[in-house]
Parts: C-alpha cells; sequence; structure tokens
C-alpha cells in the first residue's frame, strides 16, 4: 500500500529568499561602485511588477557587466553566507502535526549546492521532517521536476504537490498531481485555475489537522 505524500517545494514555499536575492546583487553592485536601492523598494518592484532580478535592473536603469554579474550571481546565491539570510515561512510545530497525520512529508527543491541546502535545513531545524529529500538542477530546455514528480507519483500516493511558482504548478497539470499554490512568491501571482489556493504554506497546514 501506498504512502500519502505532500511534496513541498523549499525557496518562498518553506523559507523567504527575498533577502538573500536583494543581498547578493547589493554586495555585487556595491563592489563595482554601484549605489542599488533599499529592499523594501526591491520587495516591493519585484512583487507589483512581476520583475525578475535582471528586468529590475534595467527597470532601474543599471547596467553592470552582465556576463560577470550573472556568473557572480550564479556561483554565490547558494552559498552558506547568503543561505544564511534566508528566514522561515513554516511553522515547524505544524510540520511536526501534520507528519503525526502518518503523511509522507517529501522535499523537492530547485538547487544546484544539496550540501549547502542540507546544511541550511539543518540550520533552520527543518531537517528531520522529511521522509525524502531531492535536490534537481536547474535545465533551461524542460522541467527538471518532472522526472522526479512522475517516479514519486509511482511510489507514493501524492495528495498535494505544494509551490508557489508557475512551473511547478504547470508540471502538476501535466501529470494530474493535485497543486497547493501558496502565495508566498516574490511576483504577485494570480490565483492558479487549476490549484487549491492559500495564502502561505501554515494555512494548508492547518487545513489538514
Amino acid at each position: 500500500m501506498k504512502d500519502s505524500a505532500i511534496i513541498l517545494d523549499l525557496d518562498d514555499t518553506l523559507i523567504a529568499t527575498h533577502y538573500r536575492q536583494y543581498s547578493c546583487i547589493y554586495d555585487y553592485l556595491q563592489s563595482t561602485g554601484i549605489n542599488f536601492i533599499g529592499f523594501d523598494e526591491y520587495y516591493h518592484l519585484r512583487r507589483t511588477h512581476h520583475l525578475s532580478n535582471s528586468k529590475l535592473l534595467k527597470f532601474l536603469h543599471i547596467d553592470p557587466l552582465w556576463e560577470k554579474f550573472n556568473t557572480y550571481y550564479l556561483q554565490n546565491i547558494e552559498s552558506k553566507k547568503y543561505l544564511a539570510a534566508d528566514t522561515l515561512i513554516a511553522d515547524r510545530q505544524l510540520l511536526a502535526q501534520v507528519k503525526e497525520k502518518k503523511y509522507a512529508l517529501i522535499l523537492l527543491s530547485l538547487r544546484s549546492n544539496p550540501a549547502n541546502s542540507l546544511h541550511q535545513l539543518q540550520q533552520l531545524g527543518l531537517a528531520t521532517y522529511f521522509n525524502e529529500k531531492h535536490f534537481v538542477q536547474h535545465q533551461l530546455s524542460a522541467n527538471p521536476k518532472i522526472p522526479l514528480l512522475r517516479l514519486l507519483s509511482k511510489s507514493h500516493d501524492i495528495i498535494a504537490f505544494c509551490s508557489d511558482s508557475v512551473s511547478d504548478y504547470e508540471a502538476a497539470v501535466q501529470l494530474n498531481i493535485n497543486f497547493v499554490q501558496v502565495k508566498t512568491s516574490l511576483y504577485e501571482l494570480p490565483g492558479f485555475e487549476k490549484a487549491t489556493q492559500f495564502s502561505d504554506i501554515n494555512q494548508y497546514f492547518l487545513s489538514l489537522l
């Protein structure tokens, strides 16, 4: 008999990465002598105007050496220094209560540095709650979560895939997996048509208890 599983995205679902992204950009620009806006303005502009980091810089008429900027960002955004800027969204007590309900909790995260990611989970006190932890690399040509989601759907009875992103929603719809949308993305996204929506992951956890 398959166990009932909940698949959980990490970034901006269980933890907030907003200040990490901001800090990485701020440090690079400062190192090149370019001033940057404050965090509150950064967050407001990204969320309300649906801007990626690069589009935000262009919106602000900031034009760094893009190759060097992108290299710095990719090489450093998952360093322990910047990961330490992330903060919890998920309530650990609620996670524990959901786990006590005999749900298997599976982490599925788009990360390039599994070792630092595991260290971060331990530092945040999240590591022990998951039955499985999966980190997949970014791909330009395809959604890298789809193959793993397909495998997980064969070995588990997936009751929900919880995330904040469009790409995760599209993967769930493609595989006919129930999607729970949390509204904690850096983008202010509309409600997805085939998703159950919650303001944050804790509201979803409470619905299970």
